[in-house]
């Protein structure tokens, strides 16, 4: 090859280099120039995320410190959730009084649920393992997901829920509520969902406490009125019998009255003797509950008058047909249980704060019916 052939090539390779190494700084420029895009982009997308967690943190904080309505906080603190993890819905569950159920007090985004009829267990699904271990649960595939129970996939179905993000509103050392996030599409939530759910969730947690100081403290001023009352009536000139019918409507200001009854309890036949219902149907010998209660003059109380009836081996009452909570405490002089006062209601539970009073309420109709 002549010189001029080889100096020709060598050019042209030079050349090629050249250009190579040209599109290589270009590239390497390009590459830089997306990453700082992208850094730049997750900057300004963590500062807006930051800022409306900030905006929504700030909305709900004023209406904890402002409010006393829960369900108001409820509806701020799940909003609130559903905005800040891009979730399609998102739900609120309050913790069922003296029980691991849970009702839901909040739900948006979804069709044709009934919050006052939507209940999850806390012995089974998100909610079992969310109490269980008091921090966020998550589960990508929710319908698919062998640790949720098939009654539960069936609502998510329903409501077409791919992912599900469980975090705990935690009161002291218990989980009290839990906030629920899910995805109809098939959107994952990450780790930062979950801290910023649970930043919401703890505002949720002190609305319960400011909640509950606040209704137990009307509670106090209500229980005391309804005992004065009471305490009048028992000291005053009403004979028993007006006495025992004037009992019903105090009681009824603070505790749920669907079906009551008192019972005397006669030693000698081991039998009872009503003296007053707020309703026909009472028969002598209906006393199951009743009589375990003068038996061990203790009272007993209910979630569940079917269940709590199998259990002690007794057969319910048909007065109290269909009504699943009972509270019941004896009407005791010193030791001795001379009869019983007992109520039943549907829907709302009866609280240790009830059998107090209601204790209290028994003690002095026993002596008023012995005196």
């Amino acid at each position: 090859m002549r010189p001029t052939d080889r100096l020709a090539a060598e050019n042209d390779r030079l050349r090629l280099r050249i250009e190579a190494l040209e599109r290589l700084a270009a590239e390497s420029r390009q590459a830089e120039e997306a990453r700082r895009q992208s850094e730049e982009e997750t900057r300004r997308g963590a500062e807006e995320r930051r800022r409306r967690e900030i905006a929504v943190l700030g909305r709900v904080t004023a209406d904890v410190n402002a409010s006393l309505n829960l369900d108001s906080v409820l509806k701020q603190v799940a909003e609130g959730a559903r905005e800040l993890s891009g979730g399609d819905v998102a739900g609120v569950a309050l913790r069922e009084t003296d029980s691991d159920a849970m009702i839901f007090r909040y739900w948006s985004g979804v069709h044709g649920v009934n919050n006052g009829t939507l209940r999850v267990d806390g012995g089974t699904g998100l909610a079992a393992r969310v109490m269980a271990l008091g921090r966020a649960v998550r589960t990508d595939r929710y319908a698919t997901d062998p640790k949720i129970p098939r009654p539960y996939i069936a609502d998510a179905e329903h409501e077409a829920i791919s992912s599900l993000l469980a975090v705990p509103i935690v009161v002291g050392n218990r989980v009290e509520g839990i906030i629920y996030v899910g995805n109809q599409t098939r959107r994952t939530f990450t780790e930062l969902d979950e801290t910023t759910v649970q930043r919401l969730a703890d505002r949720a947690g002190l609305a319960i406490q400011n909640a509950r100081q606040f209704r137990g403290n009307v509670r106090r001023q209500e229980e005391l009125a309804v005992l004065y009352d009471v305490v009048r009536a028992f000291t005053g000139p009403l004979p028993c019998q007006e006495y025992v019918e004037a009992i019903p409507p105090m009681l009824g200001r603070l505790l749920d009255v669907r079906r009551m009854l008192m019972l005397r309890w006669d030693a000698a036949t081991r039998g009872f003797d009503l003296v007053w219902a707020s309703a026909q149907g009472w028969e002598p010998g209906d006393a199951g509950l009743e009589a375990r209660v003068v038996e061990r003059g203790q009272p007993i109380r209910t979630l569940d008058y079917l269940a709590i009836c199998q259990g002690e081996g007794v057969t319910p009452s048909a007065f109290a047909h269909g009504l699943r909570h009972a509270l019941i405490v004896p009407m005791s002089l010193a030791d001795r249980a001379v009869g019983v006062l007992a109520l039943w209601s549907l829907d709302r539970p009866f609280s240790r704060a009830d059998e107090e009073l209601l204790t209290l309420v028994g003690g002095l109709s026993a002596l008023r019916l012995t005196r």
